[in-house]
């Protein structure tokens, strides 16, 4: 996947788009194009795109926004600060950034699916595979963008998009099943070798499939068909383990590992920011390493002192000491201050965005893959799910968390000590996996999905600022005050409603908003 990034670049121009004006992926069409496999092949690649771009912006929709994270420098406009600080509206450039890339991503697909699908010139059996790969893409890009804005267009086909309304929730969860069960059909991931590591597998797709029923479920307020589908999927997962250290999943040595599912691909020196370089190490770091302040930093201490010292995941997701190449000394990092408190302490940094066995000092020089899947969200996914679908945990469900809390403390002489008592309650169970997915995806851009699809985001906020105890928080975190259940949606950008107001109406509790009725009735 790394060598056959530098293809993604000049397919994505020929279907680059700013808006829902979509053009197709070239002019040539049907059966004339595309022309060769390599042409096919070369399509698909321009799919994955869009998961290179997202790896920063990204962090601060699944991350700044969330109660976990806060922004370390000085509020100019309305972007990255805005989104952390919960001050964002229909303006806000990083929102706009993500709906342009993320339906770039999906008409780019779109004309792959169609186009490959209609050639005669394409041998079987990479047709199957190169369209199946691209659903699996439309699939997660659709994902993303149902969870961030709820209704949002549904454009199957490349000569779609001018004047695309706001599709139901529903319909565009349904589209999204039927593109992954289609991409269930992909072959293992086991089977890939050289430049095709990393593509999307099998596996990818039954995992993807097991977060989006378990997600669409949770939206519906519970239905247990859509658990159970949860479940099945994710049993029909096998080929992956966990990484006996925790660390080896951010890498660059140990890429495409047997924990890692599916990823955005990142080139070493080969890009800019905007196609290859991955900013999102930056973002929780200085440029040098330095103590200098960094894009993003933990919103408080209390969540980092929650770790027990003996969790491998505490020091392998935080950094409160770093090396400094260059003079061979340490520094301590200095947290900022917190808008309620002016006394300064310690705040440790995150350590997933260092890859400490090749390190870079410029913004865009990185290429630390960015995870979207891997083993240990499986094995969280199918506890959570069968807990839900039972209302209660099962001998499954148990083993489930508890390889992943195994793994946490393997360092320890018997790690199946700090295994889930036995007995839970449906709500205790529930706790603890929430707690345990805490504590595993960090900085993975998955805080804020979590805290919404589990109606806890405001309430998440809010408490982060709560119950300050002397030299153990900062006090209450500038977001807690701003925390509103219109934040269980973003905003559609004010870019795109000037071109189709009437097809793109505005999410509740945003300016410009003719919604009445608050759609987030019973949520936290």
């Amino acid at each position: 996947m790394k060598k056959i990034l530098s293809l993604f670049v000049s397919v994505l121009v020929l279907a680059s788009c700013n808006d829902l004006e979509l053009t197709p992926l070239g002019s040539l069409t049907g059966s004339n194009f595309p022309l060769t496999d390599n042409d096919a092949v070369a399509a698909v690649n321009g799919v994955y795109t869009a998961n290179s771009e997202l790896s920063s912006s990204w962090t601060y929709i699944g991350d700044a926004a969330s109660d976990a994270t806060q922004f370390g420098e000085a509020v100019t406009g309305d972007g990255e600060a805005s989104l952390a600080l919960l001050q964002y509206g229909p303006s806000n450039e990083v929102v706009a950034y993500v709906w342009d890339v993320l339906f770039q991503g999906i008409t780019t697909a779109n004309a792959a699916i169609n186009n490959i699908s209609a050639s005669e010139n394409i041998s079987e059996p990479l047709k199957t595979r190169l369209v199946n790969e691209a659903k699996f893409l439309r699939g997660l890009y659709y994902f993303y963008a149902v969870q961030a804005w709820g209704d949002v267009p549904l454009i199957l086909n490349s000569n779609e998009g001018i004047g695309a309304s706001r599709t139901d929730v529903d319909k565009v969860y349904a589209q999204i099943v039927q593109d992954l069960t289609d991409a269930t059909n992909l072959p293992e991931a086991s089977t890939f070798s050289g430049t095709d590591k990393g593509r999307a597998s099998k596996g990818a797709a039954y995992t993807l499939l097991a977060k989006v029923n378990l997600t669409w479920g949770q939206t519906l307020g519970g239905d247990n068909a859509k658990f159970n589908a949860a479940v099945k999927a994710a049993e029909q997962v096998t080929g992956y383990e966990l990484e006996e250290d925790f660390n080896a999943n951010w890498s660059s040595s140990k890429r495409n590992g047997k924990e890692n599912i599916f990823s955005a691909h990142h080139v070493l020196s080969q890009f800019a920011l905007a196609d290859g370089g991955n900013h999102w190490t930056h973002c929780a770091f200085a440029t040098t390493f330095d103590d200098k302040t960094p894009h993003v930093a933990i919103a408080d201490i209390s969540f980092y002192n929650s770790f027990d010292d003996r969790d491998q995941r505490k020091k392998g997701s935080y950094a409160k000491k770093y090396t400094e190449l260059s003079a061979q000394k340490v520094s301590t990092f200095a947290g900022t201050q917190q808008e309620w408190e002016t006394k300064e302490f310690t705040l440790p940094r995150y350590r997933k965005a260092i890859d400490v066995e090749n390190i870079e000092t410029t913004n865009n020089n990185r290429d630390l893959d960015r995870t979207i899947l891997r083993y240990a969200d499986l094995l969280l996914l199918k506890a959570e799910a069968i807990n839900e679908r039972d209302h209660a945990p099962n001998a499954a469900a148990y083993d489930a968390i508890n390889t992943v809390r195994r793994r946490a403390f393997n360092k320890e002489a018997s790690p199946a000590a700090f295994d889930l008592k036995a007995g839970l309650t449906y709500e205790q169970f529930r706790d603890a996996v929430r707690e345990e997915r805490g504590f595993e995806f960090v900085y993975e851009q998955q805080r804020w999905f979590d805290l919404a699809r589990w109606r806890i985001l405001v309430k998440a906020s809010q408490d982060a600022g709560k119950n300050a105890k002397s030299g153990d928080k900062s006090g209450s975190p500038a977001k807690a005050k701003n925390a509103e259940l219109k934040h269980y949606r973003f905003p559609i950008p004010q870019s795109e409603r000037n071109k189709n107001p009437k097809g793109l109406w505005q999410n509740w509790g945003y300016d410009g908003s003719t919604v009445s009725d608050n759609p987030y009735q019973g949520f936290e």
